[in-house]
């Protein structure tokens, strides 16, 4: 085996094991927890927002504010850092049309820093999810969730994201992939000194 093939073979095992890690998983309920300040209804509590139940049958299940609350944050934070290209929302539709009638989503890094901010979404009433699609913002750990409007209090059944795994290299892969860049490098320079002969 030449030196030429060997470096490109190893160039090409540093690309693959970067992108091995790319293979990221759909966002789970169980891998979002939810705060926020705005108080609950009831035993409508905050983590009821992403506990997978989106049922519209009794007992029901869902996070309601404190009544008379119609606008306020809801902070999502991911048990990682994901890439998100959209965002699920089930509007509370039981009582008196309840629900979320606007809302914005602001996506923050680890560090706190805002990465991009939605334009504001209108929300309507409905047992299925409304999906939200936006271009893809990597590297998201938290989603301020900024309810606009709503009836009477906020009511929301369920909220999901979609995305994958954010990659970062590690630092032995990225060693890796640039040992193999400079070999072939290496390996081409000698190749073209010898031709040049």
């Amino acid at each position: 085996m030449s030196r030429r093939h060997f470096g490109w073979q190893l160039a090409t095992a540093a690309c693959l094991l970067l992108s091995a890690g790319a293979q990221g998983a759909t966002i789970q309920t169980t891998q979002i927890s939810a705060s926020t300040l705005l108080g609950q209804y009831v035993y409508f509590s905050i983590d009821q927002v992403h506990d997978g139940i989106v049922s519209d049958a009794p007992p029901y299940n869902g996070y309601a504010s404190g009544f008379g609350v119609v606008s306020g944050r809801i902070t999502l934070t991911l048990d990682q850092a994901y890439d998100l290209d959209s965002f699920s929302l089930w509007n509370d539709i039981n009582i008196a049309d309840q629900g979320v009638r606007s809302f914005t989503l602001s996506f923050e890094n680890a560090g706190g820093s805002t990465l991009a901010t939605t334009p504001v979404y209108n929300a309507v009433s409905q047992f299925a999810p409304q999906v939200y699609s936006f271009a893809t913002v990597v590297g998201v750990k938290r989603v301020q969730l900024d309810v606009i409007s709503s009836s009477l209090q906020i009511e929301i059944r369920e909220v999901a994201f979609d995305g994958t795994v954010s990659v970062v290299p590690e630092p032995g892969a990225l060693a890796l992939m640039l040992a193999g860049l400079g070999v072939v490098g290496l390996v081409g320079g000698r190749a073209r000194r010898r031709h040049q002969r």
